[in-house]
């Protein structure tokens, strides 16, 4: 596994589309680009109590997607998340 350091996260829109990206950076100054598009998740336990989970999107930059560095871009198209 890869520690790595939370850079920033965006809030990214294009066109209908909106999904959460978080900028990684590992201590060699490696960059990770992390698309999540799942922001809740709701699970039922053994014991059958429902859990929630939901990711807090209050802190991140909201952007649009031609406006993301050229770099972050060129990460997205290669995982062909867009």
């Amino acid at each position: 596994m890869i520690k790595t350091e939370r850079e920033k996260v965006y809030l990214v829109k294009k066109g209908s589309k909106k999904f959460v990206l978080e900028i990684h950076r590992d201590s060699e100054g490696r960059l990770f680009v992390v698309p999540i598009y799942a922001t809740y998740h709701s699970y039922e336990t053994k014991s059958g109590d429902i859990k929630e989970w939901n990711y807090d999107t209050s802190k991140a930059e909201e952007i649009d997607y031609k406006d993301l560095p050229r770099d972050i871009r060129a990460a997205l198209s290669r995982l062909q998340v867009i």
